[in-house]
């Protein structure tokens, strides 16, 4: 009879016991809770700092390399951030400090005697001699042709016929932006033609007066000029003898185009000064010109490139055409060519696989090989077109 009231009794012990614990989880509990909501809202609060930390980086991003692009590729590039008067005082401001240590540190390092590093002989160093031959093409009666390029643009030719019968053709691609069609050409176009070529000058798309918007650097204007090579050889025939020639980007064009299928009728190529891909002379520039890295300013540039001009900075080489090439190169190139650096031509001619050779300028700059050394640059473009003739 006593055991039961101890039992009650401890019974009614171990119940409080169970009911204080149970009130000690309940306010453990509220104080987790109350810590998980701080912990979530703590993180809710990070993802949005950073998100407007990177929306604040973006932005600056986004805005130079959309600029890069209007600058580079757009043919009406007026409206580039990079165009502005402020941007471009400080883009000037940026250039004059950095040759200002360059030459400092030429000087200490005694490579030129009076401490001004040498420089290569330029376009502006021969305005006599282009304005002259400029003048004599103009001067000639042409025949302006027109295409259709594959993607609906309306492109535009010049046709020189020889003074004599002829069956061998010159192509002739200009460089980027040049001044006038035949510019970096002027001083050759009149000893073409007297070497008794016919000259077809194309206006390269998004110049003169050739139809588009965006100039493609090679990627889509090799297209163009295998439409151009196709007219040639069809007018002429099949025992037409075609050389195509380029300088600076029209250099790259015809090594570009050279990747694909030619017709026959084309026997060598002539590259002077051109760059191994979009995306390997725009990482030079921008770090040359502009001081900005390639990461990450070129990466977006080339995503807004494929996005709005339908084309990506490295979606063709130079390199990798002349792996295919089977077509005899000379290759032509300024050793003191700062804009597209001679090793450019020295990789695209190791990537040959064609019969090849290389001739350096040493004193010239970009693209005037043939106005600072021109017997010895018509020297080997004569004996490169005859070897081409004689295997025929």
């Amino acid at each position: 009879m006593d055991e039961r009231p101890i039992c009650r009794a401890e019974g009614f012990v171990g119940c409080g016991k169970m009911k204080k614990r149970r009130n000690e989880a309940a306010k453990s509990g509220e104080k987790m809770e109350i810590h998980a909501g701080t912990y979530k809202r703590g993180r809710k609060m990070k993802r949005k700092l950073l998100g407007t930390g990177a929306l604040l980086l973006a932005l600056p991003v986004y805005s130079v390399s959309n600029g890069l692009f209007q600058l580079a590729v757009c043919r009406d590039n007026s409206h580039s951030l990079l165009r502005r008067e402020g941007l471009k005082k400080i883009w000037n401001d940026i250039n004059g400090r950095v040759a200002e240590r360059k030459r400092r540190r030429e000087e200490r390092r005694g490579k030129s005697g009076n401490g001004q590093p040498e420089r290569g002989l330029a376009f502006a160093d021969f305005t006599q001699e282009l304005e002259a031959g400029k003048a004599w093409f103009e001067e000639q009666e042409k025949e302006r042709i027109t295409m259709t390029s594959h993607d609906g643009l309306k492109l535009v030719a010049y046709f020189l016929p020889a003074e004599v019968e002829s069956n061998k053709i010159l192509i002739l691609m200009h460089g980027y932006r040049n001044k006038g069609m035949v510019w970096d050409f002027a001083n050759l176009v009149k000893f073409y033609h007297e070497m008794g070529y016919h000259l077809l000058v194309p206006y390269q798309r998004a110049h003169g007066e050739s139809e588009g918007k965006y100039i493609c650097f090679g990627v889509k204007e090799r297209y163009d000029l295998v439409q151009w090579t196709e007219y040639i050889a069809g007018r002429f025939g099949e025992k037409c003898h075609i050389f195509l020639s380029g300088i600076s980007m029209g250099c790259t064009t015809v090594l570009m185009a050279a990747g694909l299928k030619l017709p026959e009728q084309v026997k060598g190529l002539i590259a002077d000064c051109g760059f191994t891909s979009p995306w390997d002379i725009f990482a030079h520039v921008l770090v040359k010109d502009c001081h900005l890295p390639k990461f990450p300013f070129l990466y977006v540039a080339d995503y807004i490139c494929r996005a709005k001009a339908g084309f990506h900075f490295q979606e063709c080489s130079a390199v990798d055409s002349m792996k295919w090439n089977r077509i005899p190169v000379l290759f032509i190139h300024g050793g003191k060519d700062d804009f597209v650096p001679a090793k450019m031509s020295r990789i695209n001619y190791d990537a040959c696989g064609a019969e090849k050779e290389i001739f350096i300028v040493d004193r010239a700059a970009h693209g005037t090989c043939n106005l600072v050394e021109p017997e010895a640059y018509r020297q080997k473009v004569t004996s490169f077109m005859e070897r081409c003739l004689d295997k025929t």
